[in-house]
């Protein structure tokens, strides 16, 4: 059996209003100090440290988590370009 591993991080993020922030999955190993990436959902995110309160507020994004189990459980219909890619931006 043969199997590919699939790196991703979770990060929360502010929308665009600040007010309100989700923990979005990103794709690569971790963070990179970047200001902005598109999640694995697809939602474009401007990026910072957050503190331990924004980890503790913010929901988990439950498009995230479906794509990330259909692509563990080999669906294929997960697939989502890697445009968060250490290469792509900076």
């Amino acid at each position: 059996m043969e199997t590919t591993e699939r790196w991703h991080y979770w990060l929360p993020v502010p929308d665009r209003t600040g007010f309100t922030w989700h923990r979005h999955a990103f794709r690569g190993k971790h963070w990179d100090g970047r200001s902005s990436a598109t999640s694995v959902c697809g939602v474009r995110c401007a990026m910072a440290k957050p503190s331990e309160l924004d980890w503790f507020q913010a929901p988990t994004c439950s498009e995230c988590t479906e794509l990330l189990i259909a692509e563990q459980c080999g669906d294929g219909k997960a697939e989502q370009s890697d445009t968060g890619s250490a290469e792509g931006e900076r």
